[in-house]
This record gives structure tokens, sequence and C-alpha cells, in this order.
């Protein structure tokens, strides 16, 4: 490695306004964490809603998500992207705090309703305000970054939340969700104290503010990326969705197990995602795709034989943290690449819509096939949903291309006001 590439591409070269804010995301997802991955668990099976109407919850969060994001979508450029995450948060850390008492099938659909608001307008947000600190070559870095930040946290937070409520009695889940927004208010104060606002160029903000969903929705290339992106999601989710209520059930294994798993998942992207990052920096987003859904077919594969062999689990979790270190940093970088500047909050926002549409959909489709006892179809599905991820972006590799757009550094400091 050159002394130039040292310069541009060591840890130094991050400005202190995304290293705070990656360690913020940290601090969010490890609170995130503590309930994430047992949310169809307590739901579902502590609860006693079942797992139809666990992920018609989620579901539903994602749809009411995907009304409030394009809806949002110009505030972000109106108010400024770190002002909106700031809101975002604060009633995320509302709903975490109120999650538990979902109890009753009218209540907890509401809760989730408010949840999938919270989480659907924090990620075009905070991309938005990560992704002005470097230029756009640099995007998949950022998304990079983010992912090591929030993928720790999960994995702790996993940890932790399977201590918490190992047993599975309710109490040890109310505080868990407690807990759980305790430490979102704190990721709150830390952006807020920390973390820098952009500066916003006066002509960069009336062309955004002029322009509408079409000159974006017209362009065949963005969209052929977000179909990408789509199928992409929805194996992403079933790893967070499916397979925790799937080894628990099916398998026999206990929380802590499957918080140990998270937490493996988390060992890898930590070690390894930033430097996987910079190394997909230029390369066929096709070719990162379809080396996902390859990986992401063979995990499934595994998962799908944990109740006759455990061991079979830790080889999917270990597949699917190496194709997770390829999806993240493209699913990210794809958007920032196929969008002009002045499109670029737009762009992110519908990025967050599809990833709700895919996250809301796998997951109610996923509840529906484990409460029927249908997981071998579950998982034979999104096998071949993975290998169809692979072959299609193959196919459009060069209509994709790899390289970003360009656009002048943005300055950050106080935010001016609309």
């Amino acid at each position: 490695m050159t002394a130039y590439d040292r310069e541009n591409h060591g840890w130094r070269s991050y400005p202190r306004g995304l290293i705070v804010l990656a360690l913020a995301t940290f601090v969010l997802f490890l609170a995130r964490g503590m309930v994430l991955p047992f949310l169809m668990i307590y739901f579902a099976q502590i609860v006693g809603l079942g797992e139809s109407l666990a992920g018609a919850g989620i579901a539903l969060s994602s749809v009411v998500g995907v009304v409030a994001t394009l809806a949002l979508a110009r505030t972000i450029d109106r108010s400024g992207a770190r002002r909106i995450l700031l809101l975002a948060l604060l009633a995320m850390a509302a709903v975490h705090a109120t999650l538990w008492l979902g109890r009753s099938p009218g209540l907890f659909l509401c809760l989730m309703s408010l949840f999938g608001i919270a989480i659907n307008v924090y990620w075009p947000a905070s991309d938005t305000l990560a992704t002005a600190f470097l230029p756009p070559e640099r995007a998949g870095e950022v998304f990079g970054l983010q992912r090591v930040a929030n993928a720790l946290g999960l994995g702790l937070g996993g940890l932790i939340g399977g201590w918490l409520v190992t047993g599975g009695d309710l109490a040890a889940y109310r505080t868990s969700f407690l807990v759980s927004s305790a430490g979102i208010l704190c990721a709150a104060l830390l952006i807020w104290w920390s973390v820098p606002a952009v500066h916003r160029r006066s002509a960069l903000d009336r062309t955004a503010l002029r322009g509408d969903w079409r000159g974006l929705l017209a362009d065949r290339r963005f969209l052929a990326s977000q179909l990408l992106l789509l199928l992409g999601v929805t194996g992403f989710t079933q790893f967070q969705v499916s397979v925790p209520p799937f080894l628990r059930e099916e398998a026999g294994f206990r929380e802590r197990t499957i918080g140990a798993l998270f937490a493996v998942n988390t060992l890898v992207v930590v070690l390894a995602q930033v430097p996987v990052a910079r190394w997909t920096t230029g390369r066929p987003f096709g070719h990162l795709f379809a080396a996902t859904g390859i990986g992401w077919a063979i995990a499934y594969a595994s998962f799908a034989l944990a109740p006759q062999t455990a061991a079979a689990a830790s080889v999917g979790v270990l597949v699917y943290s190496l194709a997770e270190l390829l999806f993240m940093p493209v699913s990210g970088a794809v958007v920032v690449a196929l969008s002009s500047p002045y499109q670029r909050a737009r762009a992110l926002a519908f990025a967050s819509v599809v990833w709700a549409i895919g996250w809301g959909g796998a997951a109610w489709i996923a509840g529906v096939l484990l409460e029927r006892q249908l997981a071998h179809v579950l998982w034979s599905g999104t096998v071949a949903v993975m290998l169809g991820l692979a072959v299609l972006a193959a196919r459009l590799t060069a209509f994709l291309g790899g390289q970003p757009s360009t656009e002048p550094p943005v300055s950050v400091g106080p935010e001016r006001e609309s």
C-alpha cells in the first residue's frame, strides 16, 4: 500500500464527526440488540400472540414505515439529516420503553406501527448524515464503518439480552425493553453533543427542494439496483427474524445459545467489514450481489439442517456472515453511486423503503410458515430466492457498472436554518 493509500484509507482519514456517529450507532444497536433477536420469540411464544400475528405486526411496521419515509423524505432536505435523526431516536426510545406492553393484538399492532415509523425514518436520516462526511467513491467505507458499529452493538446486545431473558418470564423481557430504551436515549445524547451537522449550500437546497421523485424513478439502473437490494433484504431478514425462533422451537436452542451465535456474526463483521468494504470499492456491483446470493443460499440450506445436527447452525452463521461482508457495503454504495447529489436524500429514502418492504414482507411470510410448521418451505424458498438474486445480479453486472458519481466535498459545522 502506498503512502497515499494509507493517508486516504486509514482510520485517521475518517473525520471526527463520522467516528463519533459510528460510536453513537454502536450504542444505539447495543440497546436495540437486547430486544431485536428476541422480538418474534417474545410476541409469538412468550406473550402467545402466535408467529402469524407477530409476523404480521412486523410487516405492518414496515408498511407504515414506508408511508412515513415517503412523506418525510423532503423533510430531511428541508430540516437537515441531523435534526430528523435526533427526532427519530427520541421516538424510537419511547416505542422501546412501551413495546413490552403489546400483549393484546390491537395494542401490539399499534405499537409496531409506531416502531416502524421511528426506524424507517431513522435510516435515511442516518445514511444521509453519514455519507456527507466522505466523497461518494468512499461510500462503501462509510456503510462498512456503520455496519461494524451496528453489528458490534447487535452482537453484544444480543448476548446481554439473551442473558436477561433466559428463562422466558415477562418481567425479564420488560426489563430488557426498558434498558434498551435508556440506551437509545444515550445514543441520541451522544449525537446531539458531538456530531456536527452538514453545511448545506443554498443552491443545492433550492435544486433539491424543487425536485421530485420522477427523475429518480425514471432511472432504470437505479431501479434495477433496488430490485437486487429487495431480494438481498429478504435474505438478510431471515437471519434476524426467522432463525432465532426456528432454532429455539425446532432445534431446541436456548436464548443464550442464540445470542452466542449472533455474537459469532458480530465477531466476523467487526474484524473484517471495513477491510472488505475498502476491497469492494470500484468493483462491479453485480458481482458483489451475486456472491452474496450464493453465500446466503448455502447458509440457509445449513440452517435448515440444524434440527438434525447442531453444528449446521454454526456453519450457517459463518457462511452467512462472510456473505454479509459483501452485501452491507454494496447495498449502500450502489445507492450513492447511481444518484446525483441533488437526489441523494431521496435515493437513500427510497432504499429505506425497499428495506422496509423486504423486511416486512419476508417477516410476515416467515411468521405464517413457521406457525404452520412449514419451516422446510421457508428455507427452501429462501434458498431459491437467494439463487435467483445471484443469477439476476450476474446478468445485470455490465448494466449496473461499479463507479460512483462525483461531487464536490461537503464541509461540516453548525446547521443552517431553512
